[in-house]
């Protein structure tokens, strides 16, 4: 008979990560899984066994404490061998559930105390601070109890380790259809096209990039995504605008064909921000991968981390996020040597085949399960 495994989440059904790559890489090794969230359509998909429990109350009180409850009373309801959660608001459900005698992991992939201690200023800043302090020495005594712990930041694992012996990073590479990749075409005009599709904030310097794409005589910016008002009036403002192909918010299969097949070059400039601590980076975000697998050179911030992926893998430039003059300067670099643009883009594609993907990091995921003795 099967091992049971029930994942319960505050994320959605359609959740990339913990339906699509997790759930559903689970029922492929052979497990039984079910998978509890807010307000699904009961049914079973990829082989998943999917529940919802009704909630509408979008508060943040409620959040916190009335929905990790039902979550837990329907995922408790399915008597699973494993529980697998991922909602720091959960862990004390977490907790009961190893009380019970079940098996349970924790997948830590925010770092939920970095996030709430640099959240806010003044009185409100100093009150996410105390949250995360407390927060943290929280996680560390709970996370002794767990069966295994997945995390997608270096320093939650080097954190975390500390008490418990069963972490590893599994990070959020792209899963990939090898049947779909294809290799991209020399580009023959003096034309450039770069692109950013995903959230369009300020966070990800979107401003800065029209800026710099203003900058390129022949460059053109692709960008898809949603954004707030206020960011979108800015951005229409800007002299850069004029060169902006602006698509809105579009499915992932149309991204790929109405923005990364024609474009040039990738951008991701995520700024410098305490969960990034600083420049060292994180490789939590798919976006950079999903540029290398469609045979892209890329264009991005000079994390530590990603600059050991880019200049590693010689497939792009790595400039500072804000720097508009920089960013324009690498365009140009990459319009202006094509075979070199070409050749980053091949790397790139092969270093995602080879590396950067979903694969690799399903069998982490699943050696940490094989650890658990049921």
């Amino acid at each position: 008979m099967a091992i049971k495994v029930c994942y319960f989440t505050s994320k959605d059904d359609n959740d990339i990560r913990v339906f699509h790559k997790e759930c559903t890489s689970l029922v492929k090794a052979g497990y039984d899984v079910s998978m509890v969230c807010p307000n699904a359509v009961e049914r079973v998909q990829n082989g998943v066994k999917i529940y919802g429990v009704e909630y509408h109350d979008n508060s943040e009180r409620s959040r916190f404490f009335k929905l990790p409850k039902l979550l837990f009373e329907k995922a408790l309801s399915l008597d699973a061998d494993i529980y697998h959660f991922n909602d720091p608001a959960s862990v004390p459900y977490g907790a009961k559930l190893k009380a019970m005698g079940k098996k349970v992991i924790f997948d830590a992939f925010e770092d939920h105390p970095s996030m709430w201690m640099n959240r806010g200023t003044g009185i409100k800043g100093l009150i996410f601070k105390t949250i995360g302090w407390a927060y943290k020495q929280y996680e560390m005594q709970q996370a002794k109890k767990f069966d295994g712990i997945l995390v997608c930041y270096h320093w939650t694992k080097d954190r975390l380790k500390k008490v418990n012996p069963n972490v590893e990073l599994v990070l959020n590479f792209p899963i990939i259809n090898r049947d779909e990749v294809k290799e991209r075409p020399l580009r023959s005009s003096s034309n450039v096209s770069v692109c950013y599709a995903g959230t369009i904030s300020d966070a990800w310097n979107i401003p800065t990039v029209i800026d710099a794409v203003d900058m390129v005589e022949g460059a053109s910016f692709n960008l898809a995504g949603w954004t707030g008002e206020e960011l979108m009036n800015r951005m229409k403002s800007q002299n850069g605008w004029k060169k902006v192909n602006f698509f809105g918010k579009l499915p992932k299969a149309e991204v790929n064909t109405k923005v990364y097949d024609k474009s040039d070059i990738g951008v991701a400039f995520y700024h410098y921000s305490p969960l990034c601590h600083g420049k060292v980076g994180n490789m939590s975000n798919n976006k950079l991968f999903e540029y290398l697998l469609m045979g892209m050179p890329v264009i991005c911030t000079d994390f530590d981390l990603w600059k050991e992926v880019v200049e590693g893998n010689k497939c792009g430039l790595c400039v500072t996020p804000s720097d508009a003059s920089g960013i324009s300067n690498a365009i140009k670099y990459l319009q202006e040597h094509p075979e070199e643009a070409y050749q980053m883009g091949l790397n790139g594609q092969k270093a995602a085949l080879e590396k950067y993907n979903w694969d690799s990091q399903e069998k982490i995921m699943l050696e940490i399960y094989n650890k658990i003795k049921i």
